[in-house]
């Protein structure tokens, strides 16, 4: 007999929500010293990787040895993170049957969604160094292949995240659905990358061509997403 847990969590996902709303609003326009605390393992990692050591410059944020790149504030990856914290708690605090084990994952969940970042985010930025010196590729500028590049490579991070935490929780409760999940990792997605920008009213000059890539990615990764549970489910 499989148990399911003992109601809805609205703590939990309300204080999420919260989190995700003063994460946004704290560090969305924050400096490269304000975001030291998730861009100095970043540019460790990446360094590392590439075997060289970034230095820090307060207008630019980590700058490559050449100057090549340099990881600026943008490039924090702050908002993966309120995505990872957000599909974690909101996706799995329901299977969880007491306030203190729904605490306990609250809290692995941000300490996870953190590491997630720095490991996600350091991957993208060594693969966006290299797309760059390749030039335009396919037709694309170098700063479309960045754009489409991040978003390939979050959502299916997200999508492996979502997957991973539902195997590790799934035992003794109810699997959760296909198109819940699909809707819950694109919405989170498409509402943080495409409504967000809008709503505070800074959309960028490129928004019109950000969006469109981003909802059109999205979209592929969510069909593919009800596929593959349709055919599971014959």
């Amino acid at each position: 007999m499989r148990m399911k847990g003992d109601g809805r969590p609205w703590l939990s996902w309300g204080t999420a929500l919260l989190a995700a709303y003063g994460l946004k609003l704290a560090f969305s326009r924050a400096s490269a010293a304000d975001l030291a605390w998730i861009l100095v393992p970043t540019a460790r990692a990446v360094g590392w990787l590439r075997g060289e050591t970034l230095t820090f410059s307060p207008g630019a944020g980590w700058v490559a040895p050449d100057g090549s790149y340099f990881i600026a504030p943008a490039c924090a990856g702050v908002n993966f993170m309120i995505l990872a914290l957000t599909v974690s708690v909101l996706g799995f605090s329901h299977r969880l049957r007491s306030p203190g084990a729904r605490l306990s994952w609250w809290l692995a969940s941000l300490i996870g969604a953190y590491a997630f970042t720095v490991a996600v985010n350091t991957l993208r930025i060594v693969a966006a160094v290299e797309l760059y010196r390749l030039g335009p590729v396919a037709g694309l500028t170098p700063g479309q292949m960045h754009r489409l590049l991040g978003t390939v490579l979050y959502l299916g991070a997200l999508w492996g995240l979502y997957g991973w935490l539902d195997r590790l929780t799934s035992r003794g409760v109810e699997n959760g659905s296909g198109l819940a999940a699909g809707i819950l990792v694109a919405g989170t997605y498409l509402g943080m990358t495409v409504a967000v920008p809008l709503l505070t009213g800074h959309p960028g000059a490129r928004y019109a061509e950000h969006a469109m890539m981003v909802s059109l990615i999205t979209l592929l990764f969510l069909a593919h997403r009800l596929a593959s549970v349709r055919r599971e489910n014959r």
